[in-house]
């Protein structure tokens, strides 16, 4: 979210409403195995499901630290562009999002036919529509 932030307001925009969406059905993963494992803990299901949620927080702080030091300079037409080189805003927005390709492809897609395998492939392949409908209408909505 920082360094696309950093790269433009309507970016940094749209990443944020994206890891909102995320951080709903994240924090209720985290939480129901743990209240299930500890019905008598609801309030360390939800101590833990919030620590986890401090991750993007705190990632954003450390790389508004990290990145603070990358200069823009102005392209054509008055826009500001990042200096090209190692720790440029679009190498290291192109870094964050190979891996989050990597990590879809090789872990959560695998895993979710898996488990899919047991109760039909309809959900499966229905949560792939619906994800890519969402993620879309995001990218549309944000950008009128």
């Amino acid at each position: 979210v920082a360094a696309s932030a950093l790269e433009s307001d309507q970016l940094g925009l749209t990443v944020t409403v994206g890891i909102m969406i995320h951080n709903i059905p994240e924090g209720i993963a985290i939480a129901i195995p743990c209240l299930k494992a500890r019905p008598d803990s609801p309030m360390l299901s939800f101590v833990l499901a919030s620590v986890s949620g401090l991750a993007e927080p705190a990632g954003a702080f450390i790389s508004l630290v990290f990145l603070r030091g990358v200069e823009k300079r102005s392209g054509g037409a008055g826009e500001d562009r990042p200096v090209g080189g190692e720790g440029s805003l679009e190498n290291v927005l192109a870094f964050v999002a190979g891996i989050m390709i990597t990590v879809s492809f090789l872990e959560l897609l695998p895993e979710a036919k898996r488990h899919s395998e047991k109760s039909g492939k309809t959900a499966y392949y229905a949560g792939l529509i619906v994800g890519c409908v969402v993620m879309v209408a995001t990218e549309l909505g944000m950008s009128l």
